[in-house]
């Protein structure tokens, strides 16, 4: 888990993902939607995608960004509030903040998608800190 207070971690853009249970919130394997060889080979598709593009960033951005990915329950409420808001609306998951603004709602980023968000708030970052 990340330590969002330290002083080396304010200096970061802070990327928080949260998704869907993949299993369909089944208690004891794979929900309704994974009810075939061609849907479980889907959804280990994407979910290696998506671990591969969180890795990816983890490594090539580890200097600028960190990264905190969750599944959303319904058995829990403890969701900051700017995700709460977004359950409460019926919004389609996931969400992807950085620094607690919503960039992507309903759809998880490529790398590529992912890295050019980041360059564009990273210039502006650095465009703000030229300021004087």
């Amino acid at each position: 888990m990340q330590d969002w207070g330290s002083n080396v971690e304010k200096s970061k853009i802070k990327i928080e993902i949260y998704e869907g249970d993949p299993f369909g919130s089944a208690c004891c394997g794979p929900g309704p939607l994974v009810n075939s060889i061609a849907a479980v080979e889907k959804l280990r598709k994407m979910l290696t995608e998506r671990n591969e593009t969180v890795n990816r960033l983890s490594v090539e951005y580890k200097d600028s960004i960190t990264i905190k990915r969750e599944i959303v329950s319904q058995k829990r409420w403890d969701y900051p509030e700017y995700v709460r808001r977004l359950v409460f609306e019926g919004k389609p998951l996931p969400y992807v903040f950085m620094n607690e603004e919503p960039i992507l709602i309903g759809k998880f980023p490529s790398y590529e998608e992912f890295a050019a968000l980041l360059k564009a708030r990273l210039q502006n970052l650095g465009e703000k800190a030229h300021v004087f």
